[in-house]
């Protein structure tokens, strides 16, 4: 068996497959058009399709990585940019599940990204559970959702302005990076990347509509959110909450703009950082995450991995 880069045409035959998968809501033409969409989108063009193949030229398993900016923090807290892979779409046929395909794409895939001479880490988001890429060295994080209902009003009361879509390199740069020794960190390009699964979404989530906002600041306080994929639900990205009083107004603020957009609740990672806080907010909620659960796989011996890794739901691919 053997990793190889798949072709244009391999990638439409892969989309033809993994349909019946992650095509949700879409007809096939409908999914067909998303993955060429999200495809073109600038933060994907560093996206490989790579393919397991057989000896006989034959496709067992693919998967999808992108490029993701990671740090490492010196002792003097300086920050040193490396180069972490996102793994997405990992795709087994179903007539070809139950032979290890997944496991030794997942080895190939790790021994092909730790030749690259920044290389920090891979870092995954399983919706089977943790087992099947534990055997490959991936380790489980932390995985916890913070869940608040929509409220009727004015998303721009209580902080000082809401975040329009082309504002997300300005509010990434006034987010306090985490103090751990090692983590990963979005580019706006990424952000905005979820922002487009939302403008292909929202014609398929009948009474919603796009946030007129990306987000809000309060102080020194900034939140990035979106409808970002195929629920009804307005998303929370990134959140950097300097006091309780500031996450309360900034997920005041996205709780009216769910209500403004017509979506069910809001949806919040809970980050190391964050832990603290929320359960300051009235009315929030904390349930065990139901799939995307982060994983991540050294990719050099002396990486630093702190417990628990933050990984803000701007990182999910």
């Amino acid at each position: 068996m053997h990793l190889a880069v798949a072709t244009e045409e391999q990638k439409a035959q892969r989309d033809a497959l993994t349909y019946s998968e992650w095509g949700k809501r879409l007809t096939v033409e409908g999914y067909v058009s998303r993955e060429q969409r999200l495809r073109a989108h600038p933060w994907a063009s560093g996206m490989v399709t790579w393919l397991l193949c057989g000896e006989d030229g034959g496709v067992l398993a693919s998967c999808e990585t992108f490029r993701t900016d990671s740090f490492l923090r010196s002792p003097d807290g300086s920050l040193a940019p490396g180069d972490s892979f996102a793994i997405a779409s990992v795709f087994t046929e179903e007539r070809l599940r139950g032979h290890g395909y997944a496991t030794r794409l997942m080895d190939l895939l790790a021994a092909e990204m730790a030749r690259q001479p920044r290389a920090h880490a891979a870092l995954l988001f399983s919706d089977v559970g943790p087992r099947l890429y534990a055997r490959s060295g991936y380790h489980e994080l932390p995985a916890w959702d913070w869940l608040l209902s929509p409220t009727p009003g004015d998303p721009s009361a209580l902080v000082d302005s809401l975040l329009p879509e082309d504002g997300l390199d300005w509010a990434l740069g006034r987010l306090r990076r985490p103090e751990a020794p090692f983590s990963f960190w979005p580019t706006p390009a990424q952000l905005d990347w979820h922002l487009e699964r939302g403008r292909i979404y929202v014609d398929y989530l009948p009474g919603c509509s796009l946030p007129v906002s990306a987000g809000a600041t309060v102080g020194e306080s900034t939140a990035v959110w979106g409808l970002v994929g195929r629920k009804d639900e307005l998303t929370v990205l990134m959140l950097d909450a300097h006091s309780p009083e500031h996450a309360r107004a900034l997920l005041g603020a996205a709780q009216r703009e769910a209500h403004r957009s017509g979506l069910s609740r809001v949806v919040l990672w809970e980050e190391p950082a964050l832990a603290p806080l929320l359960p300051l907010v009235e009315g929030a909620s904390r349930v065990a995450r139901e799939g995307s659960l982060p994983m991540v796989r050294p990719l050099r011996r002396d990486l630093p991995l702190a417990d628990p890794l933050p990984v803000p739901r701007g990182l999910w691919v």
